[in-house]
């Protein structure tokens, strides 16, 4: 039986705190060979989303990691998954890993929904939408939170517009090529049922934070989308911008 499945919840929470802990990143602890904890002010709807795209997508076009448990211990809560052996690609491969992720959006874009939001259902997640956490029921609700974000002659319309499986943190960080080669998409926190052209409004908000490979891949997209498209990412990021984010 692996670690993971053999120490109660609090073990595994005193596990993150344990000075000879193996901190990988940001809040997240490798316990074992077989698994990582996240800790934090984490939500339901992020290991909802990680359990769902899994179950979702094609393994074979791209690889989620399992979702083993989640839980709170002490007012924190813990999100115990899978470990991914491999590395982020290094910027020399930025190119090669654009189109690779340009195809796997293309698999993530023929998975739609009714409903906007988080994979499962509920408020939408991630630092595009920590100012108020919005629930979308419908397109319209979408719609309109985006639209008191802007000014006069700005607004949007997307009554025609499919809502399709977005990621919306596509960083180099979060893209793991493991050693079979395959590629492994991390930190579904984001992630959600919008249009297309939210992945771009995302790169456009994150690439003047991170990395040039959101501009590679940015670039790829913008070139896929038609024109009302890419007007309508630019007006999405803006009511981003105004809407208190935090980009962590």
């Amino acid at each position: 039986m692996a670690l993971h499945e053999m120490l109660s919840d609090s073990e595994l929470a005193r596990l993150c705190y344990h000075p000879d802990r193996i901190l990988l990143c940001g809040h997240v602890v490798k316990i074992s060979d077989e698994a990582v904890i996240k800790f934090g002010p984490l939500r339901p709807e992020e290991a909802e989303n990680l359990r769902l795209a899994r179950a979702i997508l094609d393994p074979d076009k791209v690889y989620v990691p399992r979702l083993y448990r989640f839980f709170e211990y002490q007012k924190t809560h813990y999100l115990v998954m899978e470990y991914i052996r491999g590395d982020p690609a290094p910027g020399s491969e930025y190119e090669h890993l654009a189109e690779r992720v340009g195809d796997i959006l293309k698999h993530f874009h023929n998975i739609s929904s009714m409903v906007p939001g988080s994979l499962g259902g509920g408020i939408s997640c991630g630092a595009w939408w920590r100012s108020d956490y919005p629930d979308f029921r419908t397109t319209e609700q979408l719609e309109d939170w985006v639209n008191r974000r802007l000014g006069t002659g700005l607004g949007v319309s997307f009554g025609k517009c499919d809502l399709v499986l977005c990621h919306l943190d596509l960083a180099p960080r979060n893209i793991i090529e493991m050693p079979n080669g395959s590629l492994c998409i991390l930190d579904w926190e984001s992630a959600g049922y919008y249009p297309r052209f939210f992945e771009a409004a995302a790169l456009l908000m994150t690439n003047m934070h991170t990395t040039k490979f959101e501009k590679i891949l940015l670039d790829r997209l913008q070139c896929d989308l038609e024109p009302d498209e890419s007007r309508m990412a630019d007006v999405v990021a803006e009511a981003w911008n105004r809407s208190d984010y935090k980009y962590l």
